[in-house]
């Protein structure tokens, strides 16, 4: 992108060559003498205005050719007026759309409007009918045309997603991108462009006597220059958003031959549910030739029977991915195209086209959620030691490496698991209650030794669930050392509030949560190895110091950690059964990064 400095570097350069020139020239010999030398800085300044116009007219040169090199034309082929009165045919992802071209041009140099500006007419894909097609998801789509109808004979400053589709990511994406001025409107999903201040005005403004003429001109020149250079990033910008719905990007970038299937079209079908949903063939066969998203389209029955909303986002999934020269789909790129629709539903229209539903939403058997996540990021926010990293969705990169009831209760089918691996994020359900816990470990869990490890890992322990009667949840605490039972035998003492008697003991000891406590009567007199003890039996324990009063109804008042050499204040459970130990019913572990 040219910026200032460099533009007017090419005029300075030019302006030079031009006065090394007219050096060699002899100024008109009239006037008085000494006339010529006076007006020399004249003349140059005749000659810098005009390399300054060599040096716009190429920027415009630049831009022209681009459009050219994208199948655009420099010029529309028809005025103005009778441009806009056309109405299109459109096929919008399978949809067939009939609007006025003044409709789609309303919101003046947005995306949108630069598409449809009859410069890219020839550069369309389009269908056996002729229609334009659109690689776009059709809801967004639909929703920009209702709306423009309404604003068609107004400049439009700004048009407001409806509250309910601000959440769902094709809808927001494409409205967006379609109604984005890069030159005075919000980028999509980024920080506000706007018009550039006017040097000649502010310096005007501060100055209390008028500027000169040649001042003021100048002035007002390095504005022009300026806001040429602004105007041509902004063009750049929308024909960067347009290149990939265009024909020579969508269909020719990976050539011809390889994005047309054996019958030579750039366009392949699928009937879903009485609809159709067509995509060019490169977006077919981004996930490979052979894939089952592929096979949809090219080889399987001509009819899927499937909700037609659910693969309306699956293959805007797809299609964005494939715009993107070949991105990697994510688990946020999935998890936002669901919007509003059931899971379940949508985990079995992923499988049917291909996409590993337990890879970008996480096992379906799973506890552990992206909107427990969100609360946890939040839960973190303005506070001291929070953790390293918090993922903002399930699905890869946070692979569930542990599920208790599936791989083993026992302390080494859980520590054989999770070895090696780090951050690690801990997630168990309470018998009984079905309270939710999670407890995030920043480094690994590793054991070298036949007896107890205790290590400086940082962890930090949340109520994800409550009950009816104990609602509350949140951040409970946090921890600098994590206490871990050897191999052989478990030798971690901990101490049990509700008989002070005992000597507790449990493999895993980290921030408010101790996993496989052993019970008092089994503890008397009988060592036992590590490998032997199961996760089930938990303490959960908080000191009210440093919470907020939402905890205050989870008070023990009759157990006090002071008089156990623990820290002074009054404990807290943050469980509602089973007194100060309590079993859980399911415990897993996952691998954050």
């Amino acid at each position: 992108m040219a910026s200032i400095h460099h533009l007017e570097d090419m005029a300075a350069s030019a302006a030079a060559a031009a006065a090394a020139a007219g050096e060699k020239r002899k100024y008109p010999d009239h006037g008085v003498a000494g006339e010529s030398a006076s007006l020399g800085a004249l003349h140059q300044s005749i000659q810098y205005s005009r390399s300054v116009t060599d040096a716009l007219q190429a920027m415009l040169d630049e831009l022209e050719e681009r459009e050219r090199a994208m199948g655009g034309s420099a010029v529309p082929n028809k005025p103005k007026d009778e441009l806009m009165k056309e109405v299109l045919e459109l096929n919008v992802s399978g949809e067939h759309v009939r609007v006025q071209r003044s409709t789609l041009c309303a919101v003046v140099d947005s995306v949108l409007a630069t598409l449809f500006c009859g410069k890219f007419d020839a550069a369309f894909i389009r269908d056996d009918s002729n229609r334009i097609f659109l690689n776009i998801f059709p809801p967004a789509f639909q929703w920009c045309v209702m709306h423009l109808i309404m604003y068609e004979d107004e400049r439009i400053s700004n048009m407001s997603i409806p509250p309910s589709k601000q959440h769902d990511t094709p809808f927001t994406y494409w409205v967006e991108l379609l109604l984005w001025d890069p030159a005075y409107k919000r980028r999509p999903r980024g920080d506000p462009v706007l018009p550039a201040a006017d040097p000649a005005t502010d310096q005007q403004e501060d100055s209390e006597q008028p500027t000169p003429a040649p001042l003021r001109l100048n002035a007002e020149l390095h504005t022009l220059m300026k806001k040429a250079v602004q105007e041509k990033a902004a063009h750049e910008q929308r024909l960067d958003a347009i290149k990939p719905l265009l024909k020579a990007d969508s269909v020719e970038d990976d050539t011809v031959r390889r994005t047309r299937n054996s019958r030579g079209k750039t366009l392949v079908s699928a009937s879903v549910s009485g609809s159709t949903v067509t995509v060019t063939t490169g977006v077919a066969k981004s996930l490979g030739d052979d894939s089952t998203f592929a096979n949809r389209f090219l080889k399987y029955g001509p009819t899927v029977r499937a909700p037609i909303e659910h693969v309306r986002r699956i293959v805007d999934v797809v299609a964005r991915a494939h715009m993107k020269k070949g991105a990697a789909i994510t688990a946020a790129d999935v998890q936002g195209a669901m919007g509003e629709l059931d899971i379940e539903g949508y985990r079995h229209a992923l499988t049917m086209y291909g996409l590993d539903s337990d890879r970008y939403l996480g096992p379906a058997d799973g506890l552990l959620t992206t909107d427990h996540l969100h609360k946890m990021r939040q839960w973190c926010e303005g506070r001291r030691n929070v953790p390293a990293h918090i993922p903002s969705c399930v699905g890869e990169p946070v692979i569930r490496i542990y599920k208790a009831t599936k791989d083993g209760w026992k302390w080494l089918d859980f520590f054989d698991a999770v070895k090696g691996h780090s951050p690690l994020l801990l997630i168990s359900k309470v018998a009984d209650s079905n309270e939710l816990f999670a407890l995030i470990i920043e480094g690994p869990i590793e054991v070298t030794e036949t007896a107890m490890s205790h290590l400086d890992t940082r962890s930090h322990s949340f109520k994800l669930r409550g009950t009816d009667s104990h609602p509350h949840v949140g951040h409970i605490g946090w921890g600098s050392k994590m206490l871990m039972a050897g191999t052989q035998e478990r030798v971690t003492n901990l101490i049990d509030f509700s008989s002070p008697a005992s000597n507790m003991t449990a493999v895993l000891a980290a921030s408010c949560l101790d996993f496989a406590v052993r019970p008092a009567a089994q503890a008397i007199g009988a060592a036992a190895a590590a490998s032997d003890e199961t996760m089930r039996r938990c303490q959960g324990v908080m000191i009210e110091e440093g919470q907020t009063d939402e905890w205050q109804q989870w008070q023990r008042p009759s157990a006090r950690p002071s008089d156990y050499g623990g820290v002074d204040g009054r404990a807290s459970l943050p469980v509602s059964v089973k007194g100060w130990h309590f079993e859980i019913g399911e415990l897993e572990a996952y691998q954050l990064a």
